[in-house]
């Protein structure tokens, strides 16, 4: 099991509102990964979901946590 990362929460910005932007981003990595095999595509399907009904940027960090 992988530590919680330390650099999300309010001190670094991780309550900031999740713009379409940000979102797209987020697609695209999670695109790039199930190109490269990383992932199934139910999964990609799953996190998709998840980008969808991200609010904060916290919301993103556990989508693509393990991708960097």
């Amino acid at each position: 099991m992988s530590a919680e990362p330390r650099d999300v929460g309010p001190l670094y910005g991780g309550d900031q509102p999740v713009l379409d932007t940000d979102r797209q981003l987020v697609v695209t990595l999670l695109r790039a990964a199930q190109a490269d095999g990383r992932m199934t595509e139910l999964e990609l399907t799953t996190r998709l979901q998840a980008v969808q009904y991200a609010t904060t940027f916290d919301d993103l960090v556990p989508i693509t946590r393990d991708l960097m």
